[in-house]
């Protein structure tokens, strides 16, 4: 039987196309992570990071958070729930205030006003604020503060991201998760999370693009002067891979998916070459043999068409200077054997592939670029509990009156 407690408890949810991962961790007041519960589990009902079956994401999820629960030995409460899907947007805003006693100087109350000034932005219908990023603050003009609280000044303003989406989308992650008694301390935005888990402080400072290539989406962000400045979702992954080599060879995404990965390359070179593999056709009553060359030209193309069109996208309103240190990039189809080439062939940048960067407790359960977005999303909360961040699914956010208003209706099923 394992016990429910929340004190000093963060769980993420990583709910992506392929898996659900969940994580259970300590959180000190040092404001340091140990982790204590993982739970991977395949995902159903996902498409390009998007709720297509509730009944099956609530499955699949259930299966995620029971496997973390019973390592930790405790039930989760709430969780910090990853957001993704080409519905994503953010904007850059600044909001200001006056400090209500100068000779005091900034208070909690000022920084909420500051952050709130932020978010006048008119949206459509359909569309709500997920969540607003603190960037930094300055007071009477002077930036580059993280935390001015207790500062002296008459004027705060605060640069923040804001990070906005399909509510109907949000909305139906939201069900599937709280149909398990959760509920949801705040969504965060997985590229800020990708780039959280895997990037050095020297890299978000001088400037990197983090490229998150999923299963069904590829997330991009770009950070500098240690914040993301952009972030993008594409809804292209790997699995667009696995649908390309299934159609040109007549096979199953089943064994497109063993192909790709046993022999699979993210372009064409002498190596590959003649080298025969054997296909399974999608009837599993015969089986062929083609080069591998043929197999990774089918690869290439679809990689190829992915990395030029995060590369149009960043030259629209990007200049290279920005990011001198280069890409980094994760996620579970980053593993692809060549896929690092062909991002440094095409975007003219060095590439590294980013793992989780954690040496604690059971740091070997989150070795591999698949679990960035998750532990990343630990990351973010640490931080918001550590800044005291206002986030936009706070107390008075629409999201959260949303989120309130359904709670009952789904407490205690699956218990």
């Amino acid at each position: 039987m394992v016990k429910k407690e929340k004190n000093r408890t963060l769980s993420a949810i990583d709910v992506g196309t392929s898996k659900v991962t969940t994580l259970i961790s300590e959180f000190g007041e040092d404001g340091g992570i140990k982790i204590c519960g993982v739970g991977v589990a395949p995902t159903n009902g996902m498409k390009k990071g998007l709720v297509i079956d509730l009944d099956k994401v609530t499955q699949s999820i259930h299966s995620s958070v029971d496997a973390a629960e019973k390592m930790a030995d405790r039930m989760i409460v709430s969780a910090y729930v990853g957001i993704s899907g080409d519905h994503i947007g953010t904007s850059e805003q600044r909001g200001m205030t006056n400090i209500n006693d100068p000779e005091r100087g900034v208070t909690r109350d000022d920084m909420k006003r500051a952050v709130a000034a932020s978010k006048c932005l008119l949206l459509p219908p359909q569309k709500q604020m997920m969540d607003v990023i603190q960037q930094g603050y300055l007071v009477d003009g002077h930036g580059g503060i993280d935390d001015p609280e207790g500062m002296s000044g008459n004027r705060l303003e605060v640069d923040t991201l804001i990070v906005t989406g399909s509510t109907a989308m949000a909305q139906n992650l939201t069900r599937c998760i709280m149909k398990l008694d959760i509920s949801i301390d705040s969504m965060i935005l997985s590229p800020l999370a990708s780039g959280m888990a895997v990037l050095n402080d020297d890299e978000k400072e001088i400037g990197t693009i983090l490229i998150d290539f999923g299963a069904g989406t590829t997330e991009v962000a770009v950070f500098h002067g240690n914040r993301i400045r952009k972030a993008r979702v594409f809804p292209v992954g790997s699995n667009h891979i696995n649908n390309d080599i299934a159609i040109v060879l007549g096979t199953s995404p089943k064994e497109a998916e063993r192909l790709k990965l046993e022999y699979g390359k993210a372009y064409v070179d002498e190596q590959v070459g003649s080298e025969p593999v054997e296909i399974e056709h999608v009837s599993g009553e015969k089986q062929t043999k083609i080069t591998r060359a043929m197999l990774c030209e089918v690869i290439s193309a679809r990689v190829y068409e992915l990395i030029k069109m995060v590369r149009h996208d960043l030259e629209t309103d990007l200049p290279i200077s920005v990011v001198p240190a280069g890409i980094v990039i994760t996620g579970g189809g980053s593993k692809l054997s060549g896929f690092g080439s062909v991002v440094e062939e095409v975007l003219n940048m060095s590439a590294r592939i980013g793992e989780p960067i954690y040496s604690g407790e059971m740091s070997e359960k989150l070795q591999g670029p698949e679990y960035a977005a998750a532990f990343g999303i630990l990351r973010c909360a640490a931080r918001q509990i550590t800044l005291g961040s206002f986030s936009a699914s706070g107390d008075s956010s629409p999201l959260r009156s949303w989120y309130d208003s359904v709670a009952n209706i789904f407490r205690g099923m699956f218990k």
